[in-house]
């Protein structure tokens, strides 16, 4: 597999004089020396996120598209619903990051049935693409949340939703989460994985609408984003910082385009006849806006 651009989406980690690099990614740290670097703004994105934003499209659209006319009749809104595990820290709760959440088609169709009849009273349903899970609604909610990559990793927000109907989308979180609560998961626990504790919906979109997604073919681990794409002869590699590991091999040179992201930003190490030099020291300057960042990889690609 020769691949000519890798996505790592949290790669960097906040620190106190700034951000610092993912211990994971750190292991590959012989091969960023010499690559020419440019620091861009850039706003959290896990894998599936990466991929809609280099096809111009919402992450949600993406599963709705792939969903086709298995959506229910008369969808007006479609969310992406993320899985999640919570840690119960003293004073708040974190959410396990999601490349750490082992999850499958079969977690998902079992999620689905428990979760429907709920749902039904709210006029939404949730169904599975693959392992990926998309929420359909009849009326759409005016309610604004963070992006899961936002959240994943990171402390679950202890503020109300933006949005005039934040209240309730609010509830609906909650109602979900006593459910989950109610009803765990046998195969779960016979494989040693925890537990899901809650959905966090993201990436909202209307729907219907006209879309033609770029079918990019991408290597990656996530399997959200597994279940859209194909990884055969993949020139995109999009993967957490824990799943990165397994999808290198040990020894192997890196893609000429690296793209380490997290906290805000992205810095992309790119190998050049006129390399920069030294290491990266991590600090962000000279900092471009993420138009110009997705610009330049989608020219790449």
């Amino acid at each position: 597999m020769s691949v000519d651009i890798l996505i790592v989406t949290d790669a960097l980690l906040k620190h106190q004089d700034g951000v610092q690099c993912h211990p994971d990614v750190l292991l590959w740290q012989k091969q960023f020396s010499g690559r020419r670097r440019q620091w861009y703004a850039c706003a959290g994105k896990n894998p599936l996120a990466w991929y809609a934003a280099l096809g111009q499209v919402t992450p949600a659209a993406l599963l709705a598209a792939e969903a086709g006319a298995s959506l229910p009749a008369g969808t007006r809104q479609v969310w992406v619903a993320s899985p999640y595990h919570a840690q119960l820290m003293r004073d708040s709760v974190r959410v396990l990051p999601e490349g750490q959440l082992a999850w499958t088609a079969d977690d998902a169709v079992r999620l689905c049935a428990i979760i429907n009849p709920l749902l039904g009273e709210e006029q939404m349903q949730l169904m599975h693409v693959g392992a990926a899970l998309l929420l359909a609604c009849r009326e759409p909610l005016a309610a604004y949340p963070d992006s899961f990559a936002a959240i994943a990793g990171h402390l679950l927000p202890d503020r109300h939703h933006d949005g005039e109907d934040g209240g309730r989308l609010d509830r609906l979180l909650s109602e979900l989460q006593m459910l989950l609560f109610q009803h765990p998961s046998e195969e779960r626990h016979e494989r040693q994985e925890p537990d899901i504790n809650g959905l966090w919906l993201w990436g909202a979109s209307d729907w219907p609408q006209a879309i033609e997604p770029q079918h990019l073919h991408v290597a990656t681990r996530n399997p959200f984003l597994q279940s859209i794409v194909e990884g055969k002869d993949a020139a995109l590699m999009i993967s957490d910082a824990a799943q990165l590991d397994l999808l290198l091999q040990s020894g192997s040179d890196l893609p000429a385009t690296l793209v380490l992201a997290g906290e805000g930003y992205a810095l992309v190490l790119k190998k050049s006849w006129l390399p920069g030099f030294g290491r990266p020291d991590w600090q962000p300057k000279s900092v471009s806006d993420e138009t110009a960042l997705l610009t330049t990889l989608q020219s790449l690609l």
